[in-house]
């Protein structure tokens, strides 16, 4: 499908270890006709974030709405509304949200990196 509607997307919790209040909807990737990478968008709830995990492969980040924190090697970033990000392979990374409102991203991995 060319066109899909957020509105109509499944948001799915995301209840792997050291996650709290994450959410991923999916609204790009194989199914849709894209072989060699996912969309997928990610919700931080207030005080959410995801693990701190390293693997091989890049993300490809655009900040859509709120404002969180992004750790890379170490380094912690504030990213909001418009924002870019590039997080490199084998380097330990990990989303916070320590604000108030929902912070929202858009993360593109080959699919291989799907989790």
């Amino acid at each position: 499908m060319p066109v899909t509607k957020y509105q109509d997307l499944l948001a799915t919790q995301i209840a792997m270890e050291g996650a709290e209040g994450v959410s991923k909807k999916v609204p790009i990737g194989e199914k849709e006709g894209w072989e060699g990478y996912t969309l997928r968008t990610f919700t931080l709830e207030p005080r959410g974030h995801t693990p701190k995990h390293t693997h091989d492969w890049e993300h490809v980040n655009y900040i859509i709405r709120g404002k969180g924190r992004l750790m890379i090697d170490g380094t912690d970033h504030v990213v909001e509304k418009k924002d870019f990000a590039f997080v490199p392979p084998d380097v330990e990374h990990q989303f916070s949200n320590p604000y108030e409102e929902p912070f929202e991203f858009i993360c593109i991995v080959p699919n291989r990196g799907e989790y």
